[in-house]
């Protein structure tokens, strides 16, 4: 039998509390109507590998735990009634020509934070994210988005919105004054959406086989919503359930 050392059994632990934060932020943005692709990884430009410290050939350049569009059209109904999307993320794109909302979400288990390769101009990260997603039409308009990237988080145009989201347990203080346009979501945002929105659309709760086919976060939140409600404060206690899975794997 193997015995992890103390530091060992730490990052294993913290590696699974970024793990269900990403599960939490995933199923946030899917009910929100993005279709995403986890786990982004940015490649380098040239076949040769980067070479670590240990010797160890590496070829990716970093990676976004999320990335993500919603269409401005986009629009979920049940019963006739349409499903209301969180605010805080339809309002990221309007306008009468626009036509779809890019997102790059960073996850964290704890405070919200922008890592250092989607900030750093030098390592030319975010270009390489903007020609996949087919957003510049040539090597000018690559440089004139990754500006606005790198200098405030967002850029937008007559037709696309590009967008930095910073998702954990708490919003950082010292993120909104360097970068304010960057949308910063926190358990609290996360919980008081879903409990909202299963209060509002009751058939979108544990009815069989439907419910099962949700991801895991989803199953247990559907079942956690179910045992708690009616109550008063169902959004205070919807938020401290979601805090309560990232830190332990359970809601109850």
């Amino acid at each position: 039998m193997v015995t992890l050392s103390y530091e060992e059994r730490q990052r294993n632990e913290s590696k699974r509390k970024g793990e269900r934060a990403e599960d939490v932020a995933r199923w946030y943005f899917r009910l929100n109507g993005f279709l995403s692709i986890p786990g982004f990884v940015v490649h380098l430009d040239k076949s040769r590998a980067h070479i670590a410290r240990d010797g160890t050939p590496h070829f990716a350049r970093t990676e976004a735990d999320l990335m993500g569009v919603r269409f401005v059209g986009s629009r979920e109904m049940i019963n006739g009634r349409d499903i209301k999307d969180d605010p805080t993320l339809t309002a990221l794109a309007t306008g009468r020509d626009m036509q779809a909302l890019f997102i790059l979400v960073e996850v964290k288990a704890g405070i919200c934070k922008m890592n250092g390769p989607w900030t750093s101009r030098d390592s030319r990260n975010m270009q390489r994210v903007i020609r996949r997603l087919g957003l510049a039409r040539d090597e000018r308009e690559v440089e004139d988005i990754a500006s606005a990237m790198y200098t405030e988080g967002r850029y937008q145009d007559d037709f696309y919105t590009l967008q930095y989201i910073c998702v954990g347990a708490e919003k950082s203080l010292e993120l909104k004054t360097a970068f304010p346009k960057v949308i910063q979501i926190d358990w609290r945002d996360i919980g008081k959406f879903l409990a909202e929105r299963l209060g509002a659309f009751p058939e979108k709760l544990p009815d069989g086989h439907v419910h099962e086919q949700w991801p895991e976060f989803g199953r247990k939140f559907g079942k956690w919503f179910v045992s708690k409600r009616p109550s008063d404060d169902v959004i205070n206690k919807a938020s401290e359930a979601v805090e309560r899975y990232v830190r332990d794997g359970n809601l109850f």
